[in-house]
């Protein structure tokens, strides 16, 4: 009985941990979103990564974990670094300063189908039939969510292009999953943020000095790095406490909690196409986790 009351409670955190997520994440939308109205979408990427690599790497020593890394380990630290905390982030932010915040959340979290095909591909891994029922209805809420009304459903006018350049920013991430699945079974994987991050930051660094951008102008570029580590720590400090499809649902709060700040402070809002989007992608999502 006591076992079972501790799982439970540990269950319970974990839960709160992958809410804890979600809501860091949606902030890091709100936060990048006002800060593009000043600053280029290269330097709030690189803010994001240096304050993030400091958080992430912070923990890491706190948590009393070697920050030891193998030299064969580097070249997929290397690609999760560039592709997963450069590119893409760059790509997400561009993105983001061409189309809705909203917007913006929910197509990052077609994630795991895109996660579901490499794995397919790449992996070897089986195609299970939730697979590609939740693969197709995460694809018809894409749909609903960049058109955002019948009208334009009827056009085939499928969002802008900053809706197009937050997919490529999404396959991104997608594409750093493969290396990571094969170091998070030999490294820990607050490690691997912590690296991903300080690899990133030795790219962005000369890349902003070239450019002759300022590295740091406002106090929100810290709080944008801070939010964005903690997302991750709470994440994966979830990921202890439940299995992964556990803390990937209910990192799905993220789409909420930003639907709600953005009305808030942007004054953006879901169409009614977009929120039966919404519900079909938590659907659909909800298919892929679940096994056959």
């Amino acid at each position: 009985m006591y076992l079972a009351a501790v799982d439970q409670n540990q269950k319970v955190i974990g839960i709160l941990f992958g809410i804890s997520a979600g809501a860091m994440w949606a902030i890091e939308v709100i936060v990048g979103k006002f800060l593009l109205s000043s600053l280029s979408f290269i330097q709030v990427a690189a803010s994001e990564t240096f304050f993030a690599a400091i958080v992430s790497l912070a923990y890491a020593l706190l948590s009393g974990k070697s920050l030891k890394l193998k030299s064969s380990k580097l070249g997929d630290i290397l690609l999760i670094g560039i592709v997963g905390s450069v590119l893409a982030p760059v790509a997400y932010f561009l993105g983001l300063s061409l189309t809705l915040a909203v917007n913006a959340t929910l197509l990052a979290h077609l994630q795991p189908l895109f996660i579901s095909i490499l794995g397919f591909t790449f992996l070897g891994e089986k195609i299970r039939r939730n697979d590609v029922i939740g693969g197709l209805i995460i694809g018809f809420a894409a749909i609903l969510i960049t058109c955002r009304s019948i009208e334009n459903l009827i056009a085939l006018k499928f969002g802008n292009l900053g809706d197009v350049i937050i997919l490529f920013a999404t396959l991104g991430w997608a594409i750093v999953a493969i290396p990571g699945k094969r170091l998070s079974k030999v490294v820990e994987s607050t490690l691997i943020v912590g690296y991903r991050f300080l690899v990133a930051s030795a790219v962005f660094l000369p890349m902003l000095i070239i450019l002759g951008q300022p590295i740091i102008e406002s106090i929100y570029q810290l709080i944008l790095g801070l939010v964005a580590g903690l997302g991750y720590i709470f994440y994966y400090e979830g990921l202890k406490r439940l299995k992964a499809s556990q803390v990937a649902l209910t990192e799905l709060s993220s789409p909420f909690f930003t639907a709600i700040l953005a009305y808030l402070i942007f004054g953006e809002y879901l169409s009614i196409m977009q929120i039966i989007g919404a519900i079909m992608l938590f659907m659909g999502l909800t298919l892929l986790a679940q096994k056959e």
